[in-house]
């Protein structure tokens, strides 16, 4: 049996601080499209890009990467969820040939031959990839509007002095 103190301990010198660390300075607007984005990106149904695309978001919208990168890597399940709907789904937008490998065929295919696996399905992940581009807006809105509230609440703004120069 563990003891009551061991888990205060735990969150107190491991999760407290990490959790700080990933917000530490953000408001909660740029937390909550932190999060959005790193969600939306971690179920791409595209494979080793993800990485990629996080960071230069990040830099580009100036967010905290290691918090979407860690978003990102968390909704690595829902990727895998995701890939095969998202192609299905391409295909029924786009009206191309029906996709017939199961999750299962996918992964051999991948194990025993990855270049002749990709040759089989890359119109197929194009078509997902177009699904998912379309779908992504509205999804990385509604996390957004469904975060937001969340983080005005629990997230505290950094202060700023007022009187306090720049020193620029």
């Amino acid at each position: 049996m563990k003891h009551p103190r061991s888990r205060t301990y735990f969150r107190r010198k491991i999760i407290n601080p990490l959790l700080a660390l990933l917000t530490m300075g953000i408001t909660p607007q740029k937390l909550a499209i932190t999060v959005a984005l790193g969600l939306v990106v971690g179920i791409m149904p595209l494979f080793g890009l993800a990485t990629l695309l996080c960071t230069l978001l990040g830099l580009w919208l100036r967010l905290n990467i290691p918090a979407l990168l860690l978003i990102c890597y968390l909704a690595a399940p829902l990727h895998l969820l995701l890939y095969l709907p998202f192609i299905r789904a391409g295909i029924f937008i786009f009206g191309a040939d029906e996709f017939r490998m199961t999750v299962e065929e996918l992964l051999t295919a991948f194990q025993e031959d990855w270049l002749r696996a990709l040759k089989k399905v890359w119109l197929a992940n194009l078509l997902g990839v177009a699904a998912w581009l379309i779908m992504s807006i509205p999804i990385t809105g509604l996390v957004y509007v469904s975060m937001l509230p969340v983080f005005r609440k629990y997230v505290r703004v950094p202060e700023t002095n007022p009187d306090q120069e720049d020193i620029l």
